[in-house]
């Protein structure tokens, strides 16, 4: 079974097209959150409980550096946890 879109869902999908539109069923007041499929496909793997994180420290580090990560005023915060031990022993 494939429900179909309400005028009231295709008018909120339509007005805001890159962004979910949250939708309650009034029955129960449960929320729902309706997205376009291929946007559910590529983030259904990060809903699984085995998706490994560890598939995206490339492009963590990558962010990480263009946002300034490599500037030597973050040496502080790189070295957070060494000089956390010192000083609280």
């Amino acid at each position: 079974m494939t429900p179909r879109l309400t005028d009231e869902q295709r008018q909120a999908l339509e007005a805001s097209p890159e962004a979910p539109v949250r939708v309650v069923d009034e029955r129960t007041n449960t929320a729902y959150v309706l997205v376009r499929a291929d946007v559910y496909e590529r983030i259904k793997a990060l809903l699984e409980e085995d998706y490994d994180l560890s598939d995206t420290y490339p492009a963590q580090m990558e962010s990480a550096l263009r946002a300034g990560g490599a500037d030597p005023a973050m040496d502080d915060y790189n070295d957070y946890d060494e000089k956390r031990k010192k000083l609280c022993p």
